[in-house]
């Protein structure tokens, strides 16, 4: 593992850019395809700024590293799977355990991003990929149009290459230089450019729609603590989903996901952008951070954490506008994979993000190969990438639920429903020495409690039903 320095003299059959999930996987497969393959990493080593918390769902790393789960710095198979609607003082969930989901190849693992970014780029480099870390690229390197290379921090730091795979993440400025975002046809409100050379925002070419900002943290407890407050057996595991109905007093939408490692939880939240910008406009003073405490202090969320120390903390943007925010996959000389691509999945059950990250940069890595053997690094040679994403499940997925965000998102999912559900679990189980009510006398109460009318809901489970 180098640290940045001066490569100007080298030449590379293809660079990529970031060594998470997405580039780790793309550099493997270019290596192991015979590339002379260089992977540029910001941070000073893998996973330092990853940040922990999350569940590889999913079997598209065994293309890469056959059986990798046996000698990766797994946490827990997930073999329990939670949705939870929080109210205001209460806690509906819906639980699933499948005996199969603990047998391999199993269906998913917690993992620690600062651990297993770092195991993933040293398979990289025992692949034959030479990794340089604590490297900024501020541009592109171009040659009669087309991308050769990358510049550092000075012009003078230029690497050459055939092509160049960005995975630098869901702000990818490179992305933006590249000219596979493009500007959006009205500016972002409020943003403007210092001068002329002025590279454009983000904000400029992805609508904030499409964007929510993640927080995590991750909480330590002792492994038998964890086993017995979650009923896990050895190195099973729990992922749970929840609806924050909560945050309604600022009209916050925002969904959080507890995970359990082996002596440690992930706790994230995520919080819908355009809302968070809304209730900041309105409340001064609102932070980000002081939502998370108000998850943590939540009376379900406080007893599963109870007894624990935050031993780390972060932030971070996801992209959640599926197919409506990928940008163009290529051109002349470049690809773009993950996170940088939009390469995020979200229906409210499955949040998935780094199988998709794996899958696109191996076939953004096969994609370089077949264009080192035609020795064609056009835009047209390099439009092979694109065939390979449609043909596989991420573009299906994408597309198939190109709708989904109006579940997601939907105001009443957040403000109304987890509200309604508790109010009716509460009155159909609380004892009061009182006679008995039927469901539908129980039911029509808290339709009108919350404002909800038999057609609404109808309409919305409907929705539901067909969007996700």
């Amino acid at each position: 593992m180098a640290s940045g320095g001066n490569m100007a003299d080298e030449r590379f059959d293809c660079i990529v850019v970031g060594a998470g999930p997405a580039g780790c996987s793309a550099a493997i497969t270019a290596a192991k395809g015979g590339l002379t393959t260089l992977l540029i990493e910001r941070a000073e080593r893998p996973g330092e700024k990853s940040l922990s918390g999350g569940v590889l769902w999913g079997h598209d790393l065994d293309d890469v590293i056959p059986g990798w789960w046996k000698e990766a710095p797994v946490e827990r198979y997930i073999d329990k799977k939670r949705l939870t609607f929080l109210s205001s003082d209460s806690a509906f969930s819906i639980d699933f355990q499948s005996s199969v989901w603990a047998k391999e190849p199993y269906n998913g693992f917690s993992v620690l991003r600062a651990k297993f970014d770092e195991w993933l780029a040293r398979k990289a480099e025992e692949a034959g990929v030479t990794l340089v870390c604590g490297m900024t690229i501020r541009k592109l390197y171009r040659e009669r149009g087309r991308v050769c290379g990358v510049i550092g921090v000075n012009d003078s730091d230029v690497i050459k290459s055939d092509t160049v795979i960005l995975a630098d993440g869901a702000n990818s400025r490179l992305a933006l230089e590249a000219g596979l975002r493009v500007p959006k046809k009205e500016p972002t409100p409020g943003y403007k450019r210092r001068g002329k050379d002025d590279p454009p925002s983000l904000g400029d070419t992805i609508d904030p729609h499409w964007m929510a900002i993640g927080i995590k943290e991750v909480v330590k407890l002792p492994r038998n603590v964890i086993e017995d407050r979650f009923a896990l057996t050895g190195n099973s595991g729990l992922a749970n989903e929840m609806v924050c109905g909560f945050f309604s007093k600022n009209k916050i939408k925002a969904g959080a996901s507890l995970y359990t490692n082996l002596e440690s939880v992930s706790l994230n939240l995520v919080i819908d952008l355009p809302s968070l910008r809304r209730a900041v406009d309105v409340n001064r003073g609102l932070y980000s951070f002081e939502m998370i405490e108000e998850l943590r202090s939540h009376p379900y969320v406080s007893s599963l954490l109870r007894g624990g120390e935050v031993v780390e903390y972060g932030a971070h943007l996801i992209p959640e506008g599926g197919v409506k925010m990928v940008p163009r996959l290529y051109g002349d000389g470049v690809l773009v994979a993950g996170d940088a691509a939009g390469f995020c999945f979200s229906n409210g059950i499955l949040l998935e993000g780094m199988n998709y990250a794996i899958l696109s940069g191996r076939l953004a890595g096969e994609t370089v190969i077949e264009a080192k053997k035609k020795r064609d690094f056009t835009s047209s040679s390099l439009s092979l990438y694109e065939q390979k994403l449609e043909s596989s499940y991420i573009m299906k997925d994408l597309k198939g639920f190109k709708d989904a965000d109006k579940v997601t998102w939907n105001d009443r999912i957040h403000h109304v429903y987890p509200e309604f559900i508790a109010g009716l679990m509460k009155d159909m189980i609380t004892e009061r020495s009182l006679p008995k009510e039927k469901v539908k006398s129980i039911l029509k109460r808290n339709l009108k409690k919350n404002n909800l009318g038999m057609f609404t809901l109808l309409r919305d489970a409907l929705t539901i039903g067909g969007k996700i």
